[in-house]
C-alpha cells in the first residue's frame, strides 16, 4: 500500500460580475474570482482484496461521521445553531462497483469512493470557498490549496484507527498455514488453540530479557515449558521442543545464533506471542466457558455484585446472541 498525495488542485475562474457586491472584492470588475475548486488524495494498493477490506471497513465504521463534532474537526469551521448549510454523511451508491461516502458541510462535501482498481480517493469540493473562510480572489488560490490539504489530513486523521495498518491482508492465515522449505519440506503452521505452541509462547515471554536481545537454548526453555504444560520431562521431551521451536523459527519469530545452539526471540516475536496468548487466555476461552457451560448460580446474582470484567463478559455473550438472532441463525 502506498500512499500518493497528487497536486492536481482543479479551480474552476470565472468572471467578476460587474456589482457593488464584487468591487468590494476585487478592484478590477473584469477580474476572475473562484468559483468551485477541489483537490484530492490517492491512496494507492497493491492488492484489490486489501482495498475491498478496508472500504468495507470504512463504510460500515464511519456512518456516523457526519455528526457536527466530526465535521467541526475535519472542516475546521465551528458548528453553531445558526449555521445554515448541509450536515451529514450519505453513503451514495450512482451505479459504480463501489459506493461513495460523502460528508456535506455549508456548499460543499468531502467524498471518499474507490476509483479504478487500486485506488482510494479522498476529495474534497467546494462551490463557495467562502464556507472555509477564504475569499474568492484568484490570489487566494495558494491559500485555498493548502486548506484543502488539510482538510483531507484531518479526515485522514478521523479515520486514522482504520486507515493506518490494521486491516485483514492475510498474516493472521500465513501464520495458521504450513511453510513450506525450498527443499520441498513441510513445516506446520501455528494454531491460535494448540497447547503445547501455546506453553512455549508462555516461557518465551515470561522473560523480558529475550525481547531486549537476550539468548535461550532448548535447555534452559524446557523447564518452563513444561511448568506451563503440567508434564514431565518424560512427557514432553527436548525433541518436542525444538520441533515446537522449528515452528516459531518458519515463521521468523526466532531466530539461532549463528555457530551455536543459542535462539533469540525477535521483537515481532514477542509481540505475536503476547498476542495469541492474549486472545486465547482472556477472550476464546472465557468467552467459549461462558456460552458452552456457564454457572447456574451467577443467574441468581445481583448486577451491583457481578465484577466489572464478568459485567463486560457477559456484554459481549448477550451482544453475540442478538447479532445470531437477528441473522437469523439462532436455533429454534
Amino acid at each position: 500500500m502506498a500512499r500518493i498525495a497528487l497536486s492536481r488542485h482543479v479551480a474552476q475562474m470565472c468572471p467578476t460580475p460587474r456589482g457593488p457586491p464584487h468591487q468590494t472584492q476585487l478592484a478590477d470588475p473584469d477580474a476572475t474570482y473562484l468559483a468551485r475548486a477541489h483537490n484530492c488524495d490517492n491512496l494507492l494498493f497493491r492488492r484489490r482484496a486489501a482495498l475491498e477490506a478496508l472500504e468495507q471497513r470504512l463504510l460500515g465504521a464511519n456512518r456516523t461521521i457526519g455528526q457536527p463534532t466530526k465535521l467541526t474537526i475535519i472542516f475546521g469551521r465551528r458548528i453553531t445553531r445558526r449555521h445554515h448549510g448541509k450536515l451529514q454523511s450519505v453513503i451514495e451508491d450512482l451505479n459504480l462497483p463501489n459506493p461513495v461516502l460523502r460528508s456535506h458541510y455549508g456548499h460543499g462535501f468531502l467524498k471518499q469512493y474507490v476509483r479504478d482498481v487500486y485506488n482510494l480517493r479522498t476529495e474534497p469540493a467546494t462551490n463557495n470557498v467562502t464556507d472555509y473562510g477564504i475569499g474568492k480572489a484568484v490570489e487566494n488560490l495558494p491559500q485555498l490549496q493548502q486548506k484543502l490539504t488539510s482538510l483531507i489530513d484531518r479526515y485522514h486523521d478521523v479515520q486514522q484507527d482504520i486507515l493506518e495498518t490494521f486491516v485483514d491482508r492475510g498474516q493472521l492465515r500465513t501464520l495458521t498455514q504450513p511453510t513450506v522449505l525450498p527443499n520441498g519440506k513441510r513445516i506446520p503452521g501455528l494454531k491460535l488453540d494448540h497447547p503445547r505452541q501455546l506453553a512455549v509462547m508462555h516461557a518465551l515471554v515470561r522473560f523480558a530479557h529475550l525481547a531486549a536481545g537476550g539468548t535461550f537454548t532448548t535447555a534452559e526453555l524446557h523447564p518452563h515449558v513444561l511448568q506451563a504444560l503440567g508434564l514431565s520431562a518424560a512427557d514432553y521431551k527436548l525433541a518436542s521442543l525444538r520441533c515446537d521451536l522449528w515452528k516459531l523459527r518458519a515463521k521468523a519469530l526466532i531466530e539461532t545464533i549463528p555457530h551455536s545452539r543459542r535462539y533469540q526471540l525477535l521483537p515481532n516475536g514477542y509481540q505475536i506471542c503476547v498476542l495469541f496468548l492474549k486472545l486465547f487466555e482472556k477472550l476464546y476461552a472465557p468467552l467459549t466457558a461462558g456460552i458452552l457451560q456457564p454457572f447456574a448460580a451467577d443467574q441468581s446474582v445481583p448486577s451491583e455484585k457481578i465484577s466489572p470484567l464478568d459485567q463486560r463478559y457477559q456484554a459481549v455473550v448477550q451482544a453475540l446472541d442478538h447479532l445470531v438472532e437477528a441473522v437469523g441463525l439462532k436455533v429454534a
